[in-house]
């Protein structure tokens, strides 16, 4: 009998003794994403939960801190305001998940999550949730218990990443916009946006579309318990909407359209709507790097809409007068290579990129005859002495024998699905050493929505060894890490 107990309990130790490890390992390494976008979360909620008066909280996702300065809404409304939007990919449910402790008697919530159906849905990335927890795991008791079972699922990766950052001595540490450093004291974006700087001036993956079938119904019920909780602490809630390029807007939109959306949200969500969605379509100027970021004149103009229509909820008078810039225009940059002639265009069949009625640029729509038998591609550099910037949908399609590409860093922009098709494509080499400049679409629930559509699920994209980590925790790419290697 003794030995039977010795043998249990051994047998026990060696299920429980690694499970030990990997949860020590995940909450006693120091934080490793804490200068990443994501580390901002705990400077977001410590704000929010401070404040006692009431208080205007704007919930959404990463358009928000893009897209208002909450000193010049403070001036404009007389009252403290907390930027609580952050990234997509934590969903809208964290988000008002985490706001739900510090909802006080007299606070307005503003509801305005970007017009996408990944944040009209209940989508949660347990993943994101580790990351933007790393620095302060207290955030972990103001999350809904509905979420334990995925986030139990994801701290085993998450685990594995903390080993592999700590032991390589790389803290995560993004350049660019997309560092915790990026955010001031409100949790706005203060990093200097002074123009679009998208070669379309628009991001074409992600077309807009004002249609109530975007729009989930397990996200309006929730929605509606929120709004009833928070009424029943005091508050009031009130529904908006993000800002919205109007280059990046499905042609099939109305002004029907457009009322019929804003009908279907009258319709079946609890709050007040307080905003008209036509009035936050903006120029593509006003915009930044994607379409729902805005650039420095972007959030002035978006802060002025917004405060505009939060002190006609309220029954008040903005404060201040707000002196709209104009949309700023990209300064003119030559934009012709020093290379005339590419020894690889042969290989691939070029289409013009046109924008305001000047090629800018081509994109790599398919291949030639040629092309088609190449087991090993580069992407050429120039094409009639422009730039080639982009890569179309099924432009590899046609392709039987391609196993290895390389993209060089003329290419600013890579359409959802451009690999589908090659079904023997493993190796994408990819040149470009800044995540901010090679665009893929990050709103999609999986990455097989989007840029890995169609794609030989073998298939990795191989990044330079040092900017791996910029990748990985990148705004754009992010949702695309575990198809992400480093290139030796």
């Amino acid at each position: 009998m003794k030995k039977s107990w010795l043998n249990f309990i051994c047998i026990l130790l060696c299920v429980l003794i690694p499970f030990i490890a990997v949860i020590s390992a995940g909450f006693l390494i120091p934080p490793q994403f804490d200068r990443t976008f994501l580390g901002e979360l705990k400077d977001k909620v410590a704000r929010l939960y401070s404040i006692n008066e009431p208080k205007i909280v704007v919930i959404g996702g990463s358009s928000v801190p893009f897209g208002i300065s909450s000193s010049l809404m403070e001036e404009a409304l007389g009252m403290p305001v907390v930027n609580f939007g952050l990234y997509a990919t934590l969903g809208t449910k964290m988000m008002l998940d985490l706001s739900r402790g510090a909802i006080k008697k007299g606070d307005v919530i503003i509801i305005a999550p970007e017009t996408d159906p990944q944040t009209y849905s209940l989508f949660f990335s347990a993943e994101s949730a580790w990351q933007a927890c790393d620095s302060d795991f207290s955030m972990l008791t103001k999350m809904s218990g509905k979420d334990f079972s995925s986030m139990l699922g994801g701290f085993w990766k998450f685990t594995a990443q903390k080993i592999k950052y700590a032991l390589s001595g790389e803290h995560l540490d993004p350049s660019g916009v997309y560092n915790h450093s990026s955010f001031n004291e409100y949790g706005d974006i203060s990093y200097p946006r002074p123009y679009n700087v998208m070669t379309l001036g628009y991001e074409p993956n992600s077309k807009i579309r004002f249609s109530p079938d975007i729009i989930s119904d397990d996200f309006i019920a929730y929605v509606n318990d929120y709004i009833k909780f928070a009424e029943k602490r005091g508050a009031v809630v009130y529904f908006s909407f993000s800002p919205t390029n109007e280059d990046a807007i499905d042609e099939n939109t109305t002004l029907e359209s457009l009322g019929e959306f804003s009908a279907f949200i009258d319709e079946k969500f609890a709050s007040k709507r307080i905003s008209d969605p036509n009035s936050y379509i903006y120029q593509s100027g006003y915009f930044y790097d994607s379409n729902f970021h805005l650039n420095d004149a972007g959030v002035i103009l978006h802060t002025a809409t917004l405060s505009a229509d939060i002190a006609a909820a309220l029954g008040k008078k903005l404060l201040v007068e707000f002196d709209i810039p104009k949309a700023p225009e990209k300064p003119d940059e030559p934009i012709t290579p020093q290379k005339e002639y590419d020894e690889n265009e042969k290989f691939f069949s070029l289409t013009p990129v046109v924008v305001n009625g000047k090629t800018v640029g081509y994109t790599i729509s398919g291949l030639s005859e040629e092309g088609k038998t190449q087991s090993a591609l580069t992407t050429p550099v120039v094409y009639n002495k422009l730039p080639v910037i982009s890569i179309s949908e099924n432009a590899f399609s046609q392709s039987e024998t391609l196993r290895e590409l390389t993209i060089e860093k003329s290419v600013t922009q890579i359409s959802n699905g451009a690999f589908a098709g090659a079904k023997n494509l493993v190796k994408i080499h990819i040149l470009q050493p800044d995540p901010e400049f090679l665009q893929v679409d990050c709103f999609v629930i999986e990455p097989t929505d989007g840029l890995c559509r169609g794609m030989n699920p073998a298939a990795r994209f191989y990044v330079p060894k040092e900017a791996l980590g910029d990748y990985m925790s990148g705004y754009f790419w992010a949702k695309y890490s575990d198809y992400l290697a480093a290139d030796n």
